[in-house]
C-alpha cells in the first residue's frame, strides 16, 4: 500500500509540476527556440492538412450523392423521352394508314365486378 501511495503522489506532484511550469524550465525554450517551432509548426501543418483532407472526402460525398440523383432523373427522363417518342411514332404510322385511330388522354379506367 505504501508504494501505491508513494506513486500516486509522485504523479499527483509530476502533474502539478507540469500544471505550473516548474517540469519544463525557461531556459529549456531557450536552447531549443528553433527545434521547438519548427515541430510546433509542423504539427499545426499536419493538423491543416488533416482539416483540408476530412473537408475534400465530406465534399466528394457530398457530390457522389448529387451524381446519383442526377443518374436517377437522366434515367427518368429518357424513359419519358422515350414513351412519348414511342407514342408518336405510333400515331404517325397510324394516321399515316388511315385507320382513324387515336391515343385517349387519359388511361382507361379498371371496373371491378362485385357479385
Amino acid at each position: 500500500m505504501k508504494i501505491i501511495k508513494h506513486c500516486k503522489s509522485g504523479v499527483r506532484r509530476g502533474f502539478r509540476n507540469m500544471i505550473t511550469g516548474r517540469s519544463i524550465s525557461s531556459e529549456f525554450f531557450k536552447r531549443n527556440f528553433f527545434a521547438t517551432g519548427l515541430i510546433i509548426f509542423l504539427c499545426t501543418g499536419i493538423i491543416a492538412l488533416r482539416f483540408d483532407c476530412v473537408t475534400s472526402m465530406e465534399q466528394i460525398k457530398q457530390m457522389n450523392k448529387q451524381i446519383e440523383a442526377m443518374r436517377t432523373y437522366k434515367q427518368r427522363e429518357r424513359a419519358r423521352y422515350m414513351t412519348l417518342t414511342r407514342e408518336s411514332a405510333m400515331q404517325h404510322t397510324v394516321d399515316s394508314l388511315g385507320l382513324g385511330l387515336s391515343v385517349p388522354e387519359q388511361y382507361p379506367l379498371a371496373i371491378h365486378y362485385a357479385d
